[in-house]
């Protein structure tokens, strides 16, 4: 039987509040499962009190962080804010923890390690559970939990990131790539974490993360993709996922230009700015990688994909629009007039 595929979409905090907050009361008119509030202090609005705001404005969405970290606010404060955003939306509310690619970036610190994700993501465990954690010798709980479980998901690229997440974390969300031998393969590595706490994957949340770009035709699309797709396939550490997809993809020299956007490719100002700066790159390539690592096309394209993914066992998506500046206005609009219809149509919603 046909499971419906569940999608949330991210909101980076870029706009005004009053903005963001009628951004949200789309995003949940317009079908999305759950919005996911980016977490990176000198670039977004506060995401607990945009959070808090979203629960007293929506009745259905599933609301979190997305992704919050171990060093911008201590783990007591963390706690703290994810029981009274619980609290305004009781049953919907979930966290996602990630070791803070801007938040730490933007400050001039590193992320956090995986010892120290393992460690925060216990200790708010413990204290949403009400129970008292040792601060460096000092016993201390939080005197408002209400022992309602909160689901506590770790964000994951790397192998042992996402081993740790299936063994430490109530679920995982997944930046790894949109193919089916990537799936594949991540899933091998997430069920050995599992195995890690006697648990299988069928236990774990898993949502997969998906960069995604779209436009009425393809070569628009992987036009404005390339920042991400350059970033993510080339620079960064998922590319290492690219074996699985058999493309063979060749070494590049990263020009100066590219090291100079602010924050970084991916998360640009200037979005054009940055798609010049991938101009060493050639259009197949571009679109080799968008194709492997994320859902890059025309909205019939990409309802395509998705529907074959599930095959491989996709049933969770998490929506990444291109861009961290520009609002995800028009991934609302093509997501609720073209791709949920013909996801629909195929029984996926």
């Amino acid at each position: 039987m046909t499971r419906p595929v569940q999608v949330s979409l991210r909101i980076p905090g870029t706009s005004p509040m009053p903005e963001l907050l009628r951004l949200i009361q789309d995003v949940e008119a317009a079908g999305f499962d759950g919005a996911g509030i980016l977490d990176s202090q000198l670039l977004c609005r506060d995401t607990f009190v945009t959070l808090g705001q979203a629960a007293t404005q929506t009745s259905r969405l599933t609301l979190f962080p997305a992704v919050t970290n171990p060093f911008s606010r201590h783990v007591s404060v963390l706690a703290s804010a994810i029981q009274t955003v619980a609290e305004l939306a009781p049953g919907r509310t979930k966290v996602v923890m990630g070791t803070g690619y801007t938040s730490a970036s933007t400050i001039g610190r590193k992320p956090a390690t995986l010892a120290e994700m393992r460690e925060t993501i216990t200790m708010l465990r413990q204290l949403l559970a009400g129970d008292a954690v040792n601060f460096h010798g000092t016993p201390g709980r939080l005197a408002y939990a209400s022992g309602r479980p909160v689901p506590l998901l770790m964000a994951a690229s790397g192998p042992r990131a996402i081993e740790l997440a299936g063994e430490v974390a109530d679920g995982v969300m997944l930046l790894v790539g949109f193919h089916r031998g990537i799936v594949d393969a991540v899933l091998t590595h997430l069920e050995l974490g599992a195995r890690k706490s006697g648990r299988r994957l069928e236990d774990l949340e898993i949502i997969w993360a998906v960069r995604t770009g779209m436009a009425p035709t393809m070569a628009e699309a992987r036009r404005m993709a390339r920042p991400t797709v350059v970033h993510q396939g080339i620079m960064r550490v998922h590319a290492r996922w690219l074996e699985y997809t058999k493309l063979s993809i060749p070494h590049f020299e990263i020009p100066p230009a590219v090291w100079k956007i602010y924050p970084d490719l991916s998360h640009a100002q200037n979005w054009e700015e940055a798609i010049a700066a991938t101009s060493f790159v050639p259009d197949e390539v571009i679109g080799q990688l968008g194709d492997a690592l994320g859902l890059i096309g025309t909205p019939e394209h990409c309802a395509r994909r998705i529907a074959d993914l599930t095959d491989a066992g996709v049933k969770s998506l998490y929506i990444m629009p291109l861009q961290t500046f520009v609002g995800p206005e028009q991934e609302i609009r093509t997501f609720r007039d073209a791709v949920f219809p013909r996801l629909k149509a195929a029984g996926l919603r």
